[in-house]
């Protein structure tokens, strides 16, 4: 089932790269999905996105402001990555 999740993460982020630039917004939202179905099958990346959002606060505000913003299950994917005070 992970090997599922996983090319259908690499699918997302291989999709969003080649529509980055496009004049359509599609390719962030994308990348974000791709980065959103890692982290929720890993824990791994989950501890890595808490660190990183840690450090930076700049992306910590960024990923804060999408968890409020998305539907439950993904904030709840999202919420686990906050930094521990």
């Amino acid at each position: 089932m992970k090997i599922l999740w996983w090319s259908l993460a690499a699918v997302l982020i291989l999709a969003g790269l080649a529509t980055v630039w496009m004049p359509i917004p599609t390719g962030v939202p994308l990348l974000a999905l791709g980065m959103i179905v890692i982290v929720g099958t890993s824990r791994s990346a989950a501890r890595s996105l808490r660190s990183r959002r840690r450090k930076t606060r700049h992306l910590n505000s960024a990923i804060t402001w999408v968890e409020e913003r998305s539907p439950l299950q993904i904030a709840r994917i999202l919420k686990r990555t906050r930094p521990r005070k």
